[in-house]
């Protein structure tokens, strides 16, 4: 009877592992889902870009100016 207790035992510890193994996996894949950021990330590269393009047109004005 102490065998099938201990073999009780060890399958309640490997069902622990794999539901808390399951509930990691699906919590990164929530995230790496999330559309938010991806919206978040797409605004900051266009200003990102404008900024830049705006950068350019002052640099290019200076050395005209320059000249």
């Amino acid at each position: 009877m102490a065998r099938r207790g201990k073999k009780t035992g060890v399958l309640d510890w490997w069902q622990t592992v794999f539901d808390e193994t399951k509930d990691l996996v699906d919590d990164t894949l929530d995230r790496i889902r999330d559309d938010d950021d991806d919206a978040e990330l797409s605004d900051e590269v266009h200003d990102l870009k404008k900024a830049v393009a705006e950068l350019n047109t002052k640099l290019d004005r200076l050395i005209s100016e320059r000249k």
